[in-house]
């Protein structure tokens, strides 16, 4: 069951990259922690689709914390306490606690905005910017790259049935598993390179380019208060990062 929207979603885009910038700047993993089990943790839950947003997370983030556990663990030059000594390679302690704590950060980011693009009403958030005047390739940049992810998983799941529908059978096999994976990812590319050169020729054809005046169909929700809470939120995260980042190069 889809959640009920109290905020608007350029609200919820730009709540999701300041909560993003905050994390960057404090760089401390209990702030991270808090963040992904008070924040990030009870949005999925509370999504209506906590399972495919969980899926995605792990599918995201695992094979970035997997890369620095093998980086950082095995070669931190600043390493000095040896658990596992492999030749050219050395497990540390430091390094070790140096990729815990690269990836518990790179899983808020992940957690915090996939959550936010998975869940984010598309259509509402182009007709805010749209009604609020912004410029409109950087409108179509930002739909195109918050639509990006769930198009190309329902192509992925239309050509994976298509397939299977033709007598695609996936062994357990790893020959198997990489035939039946190029049986669906050469198709896939090949229909996104196909839809962006389509959709290319349509915007042209609708006057993308032109210079006029730009109208929606759909209504303006976004409010005076919710605009005037995004001015304040984001004034107050530069004044904090510059306190924070001031106060961190002094002491």
């Amino acid at each position: 069951m889809p959640r009920r929207r109290t905020l608007n979603p350029l609200t919820e885009l730009l709540g999701a990259v300041l909560l993003v910038v905050l994390v960057l700047v404090v760089n401390r993993w209990e702030f991270s922690l808090a963040v992904l089990l008070l924040v990030v943790v009870p949005a999925v839950l509370v999504s209506g689709q906590p399972r495919r947003i969980g899926v995605a997370i792990v599918l995201v983030a695992g094979p970035l914390l997997l890369s620095s556990v093998l980086l950082h663990g095995l070669f931190f030059p600043e390493g000095r306490v040896v658990l596992l000594d492999l030749g050219p390679a050395r497990v540390t302690q430091e390094g070790l606690v140096f990729a815990a704590l690269m990836g518990l950060r790179m899983s808020v980011f992940t957690g915090v905005l996939l959550t936010t693009a998975m869940t984010l009403d598309l259509p509402d958030l182009i007709a805010t910017m749209t009604h609020r005047g912004w410029n409109r390739k950087l409108v179509f940049i930002i739909g195109s790259a918050l639509g990006l992810l769930p198009h190309v998983a329902l192509r992925a799941r239309q050509i994976t049935r298509a397939q299977q529908a033709r007598g695609l059978v996936v062994g357990r096999g790893p020959l198997s598993r990489l035939r039946a994976l190029l049986m669906v990812t050469t198709p896939l590319v090949i229909g996104l390179l196909v839809d962006a050169s389509e959709r290319n020729h349509m915007l042209e054809a609708r006057g993308f380019s032109s210079s006029g005046p730009r109208t929606s169909y759909l209504p303006d929700t976004d409010t005076a208060a919710q605009r005037t809470g995004r001015r304040v939120a984001t004034v107050a995260v530069l004044l904090f990062a510059a306190a924070w980042l001031v106060i961190g190069a002094v002491a």
